[in-house]
């Protein structure tokens, strides 16, 4: 009788070389690897071949398998997974997991469907999202949590019954309230839309629709404090006018753009989000994304094939909504930015600008400079002499990025990885925010190799087609657009400039004050709520309690006047960084006089280490003092990313609270950082107070300035003013 271990591990072996040998293994290839590990009893590497699965290809049988793995695997006690971005590294080593519990499934009394999360702790973020659909969507149910598990979200999926979205939003006691969702996706096809074949007033046919969904949008979020996730609609090609429909504003399919239109207007700056099917459908050819066959057959309105893509990109905005999208693109320069070696053809020989490769190379740049823009950081990581690349960027007439785009500039003759390393350490930020991009296949694998952490975009030989492959990569998707996105590059090329004034500082308080810093306490208002609710809903390091709160909760809490909210803007000699802090406290009235409980404090990860959480104390005891406060109450809720701030209480000079619950303090298990419990207890939580009649001991290395209303500098120290450095 054959051995069917040895013949276990023979197939493994085969299919291991086989993946070997591609850079991108296809998506077949890669489930028979999830499948083969977890036959094999080994789940962190079956999870890592599922997951590499969704960056293979849109194949539908593919998919459904890799989601079964993920399913099967995670449903004992515990999981191993590796980071997303090691998923398409087929040499990356099992050994790299970190040890994570599965979650349970959602009570069946929801009602509904509910699919389990496969890769709870795995990701950055957790969530409940429920899907409802005005069409079939049992596949879409089941391939999202693979999707979303590559996106950085571990997901609990709850799917209402076909065509029953409208009624579980209106019905409180369906099961959509039981299941108490953080996101909810509204699935819906063009069929939906209630617009005639023609109408003679269709400014108010279009109004009218897009009031019927905003409706359900506010419903949403008023009763269930859930974001919107919804699927625009598209317009079919069939179309009786003919091209006359482009010019006629009463055809239906003009008025379903401009209801796609609308909608995303009524949207803007709230906690609404979109997937635009309408793009996706074009990509694809609108032909093979709606099918009859499988509408008439069995009501989907996305035909299978297309079904995998709906799922990437509504997992990418779904992880965008919820703060796990990546922040960084790192380039190559030789045959990436420009054509040829720069060392080797000298200046005058790259090509760039004239001719076929030229002018696709330029027309790359000028992509990669819109997505700076609108807020992706940009790094260079390349093997060349710095000055002859920096040279490059200065003086060749065609090109279209300049130094001031670039927020890290790292030229030298060590090794890639090493180099990625020093650009997450010099920016501040993690290797799981940074994808790389490069032409050399080898340089490719060595960093999926050795930083699995960092995404890596295949570029294809042709330079054509760089555009597209960056384009096609989905994990830079935005939730919103705010001046910081915006200021983004010069706020890293600031910290970079910080750091080298760091080295020749002779001590840290030498080089704060060398930093010559400004925070200016601004109100909240119209203009900074949603860079306040950005900042909440995706801030993991410097953050208490990483409770996460939508526009419509921040806004009604800092309308309390026993409310205190905190926002903080921090300037210094090399830049404005923007909205940094956010405090939000609260009056509490108890037996032995108000306290001012500190329900959120966190800040941005790039102002971390400055003395600015020190200052932000005293802001807070002087918020409790106006508030007839007698002492200020802090929580930390222990996550996995926010171990920075354990001892942030105590050594601002809080001391425990004896009120606290029996169980505060206890361990807190393994797994991913959740959300915090809304009553300040759970695993690991502790309590602190500090009597407002306390000194608090602050460095005076940040100047304060109070531009509130009737706000007044509420401290000093050896910096310019706000105006000075702004200008």
């Amino acid at each position: 009788m054959a051995d069917p271990v040895g013949t276990g591990r023979h197939r493994l072996a085969e299919l291991t070389a086989a993946a070997a040998a591609a850079e991108v293994p296809p998506a077949g290839l890669c489930r028979d690897l999830a499948l083969a590990y977890e036959k094999a009893g080994d789940p962190v590497a079956a999870m890592r071949w599922a997951l590499a699965t969704t960056d293979a290809g849109g194949d539908l049988t593919c998919w459904t398998a890799a989601a079964g793995v993920l399913r099967r695997v995670s449903a004992g006690a515990a999981a191993s997974v590796v980071s997303p971005g090691a998923a398409t590294s087929p040499g990356a080593a099992a050994s790299a997991g970190v040890a994570v519990p599965a979650r349970a499934a959602v009570a069946a009394a929801a009602g509904g469907a509910v699919v389990p999360s496969p890769v709870a702790g795995h990701a950055a973020r957790s969530a409940r999202v429920a899907l409802l659909g005005s069409y079939t969507t049992a596949q879409l149910a089941a391939l999202l949590p693979l999707a979303a598990a590559r996106a950085g979200v571990a997901v609990e999926v709850y799917e209402c019954g076909y065509g029953q979205y409208r009624q579980e939003v209106l019905d409180p006691g369906s099961g959509l309230y039981r299941f108490r969702p953080d996101v909810v996706i509204l699935a819906v096809h063009e069929g939906e839309a209630a617009l005639p074949a023609f109408a003679e007033d269709p400014e108010r046919a279009v109004a009218t629709e897009v009031g019927r969904w905003t409706s359900l949008w506010e419903i949403i979020t008023a009763r269930l404090g859930a974001r919107v996730i919804q699927h625009t609609f598209v317009v079919p090609e069939t179309e009786a006018l003919g091209h006359l429909a482009l010019r006629t504003p009463g055809s239906r399919s003009s008025m379903l753009a401009a209801v796609n239109a609308a909608l995303g207007r009524a949207a803007a700056g709230g906690q609404v989000a979109f997937v635009d099917c309408e793009r996706l459908a074009a990509t694809v050819g609108k032909r093979s994304w709606f099918d009859p066959r499988y509408w008439h057959r069995a009501k989907q309105a996305v035909s299978l094939a297309h079904v995998p893509t709906l799922a990437r990109h509504t997992a990418a905005v779904l992880g965008a909504q919820l703060g796990t999208s990546r922040k960084c693109l790192v380039l190559d320069l030789d045959n990436t930015l420009w054509g040829g070696v720069l060392g080797e053809e000298g200046l005058a020989g790259i090509a760039l600008g004239d001719g076929p490769v030229g002018e696709a190379f330029s027309t790359f740049q000028e992509y990669i400079g819109r997505l700076r823009a609108r807020g992706v950081i940009l790094a260079v990581c390349s093997k060349n002499n710095e000055a002859d690349a920096r040279e490059a960027f200065e003086r060749h007439p065609a090109m279209r990025l300049r130094l001031d785009d670039i927020a890290m500039f790292s030229a030298s003759w060590e090794d890639k990885p090493t180099q990625i390393r020093r650009i997450a350490s010099t920016l501040g930020i993690g290797l799981d925010s940074l994808v790389f991009v490069d032409d050399n296949p080898a340089e490719r694998e060595v960093v999926r190799q050795l930083v699995p952490e960092v995404d890596v975009i295949a570029l294809p030989r042709d330079p054509h087609g760089y555009v597209r492959a960056v384009a096609d990569y989905p994990f830079f998707e935005p939730a919103a657009l705010t001046t910081e996105d915006t200021a983004r590059t010069e706020q890293y090329r600031a910290r970079a400039r910080a750091a080298e004034l760091a080295a020749s500082a002779t001590s840290l308080e030498e080089f704060h004050r060398g930093l010559e810093m400004v925070a200016t306490v601004v109100p909240l208002d119209e203009l900074t709520l949603p860079r306040v609710v950005q900042l909440i809903g995706k801030t993991n390091q410097f953050n208490l309690t990483t409770r996460r709160r939508g526009e419509a909760e921040v806004a009604e809490l800092a309308a309390d006047p026993s409310t205190a909210v905190i926002c903080v803007r921090l300037a210094d000699r090399f830049a404005d960084h923007g909205l940094v802090a956010v405090v939000i406290a609260r009056r509490a009235a108890e037996p032995g006089g108000a306290v001012l409980d500190v329900d959120t404090w966190l800040m941005s990860c790039r102002v971390i280490g400055r003395t600015l959480e020190d200052e932000i104390a005293g802001l807070i005891v002087a918020e409790a003092r106006r508030l007839g406060c007698s002492s200020v109450r802090g929580h930390y809720l222990p996550t996995a990313k926010n171990a920075l701030v354990a001892d942030l209480y105590p050594r601002l000079g809080f001391r425990p609270d004896p009120a606290a619950p029996a169980d505060a303090g206890r361990a807190a298990p393994a797994g991913g950082p959740g959300v915090a419990p809304a009553d300040g207890t759970g695993a690991g939580a502790t309590r602190w107070v500090l009597p407002v009649a306390s000194a608090l001991n602050r460095p005076g290395l940040i100047r304060v300035v109070d531009a509130r209303a009737g706000g007044a500098a509420v401290a000093s120290a050896s910096a310019r003013t706000m105006e000075e450095v702004a200008g």
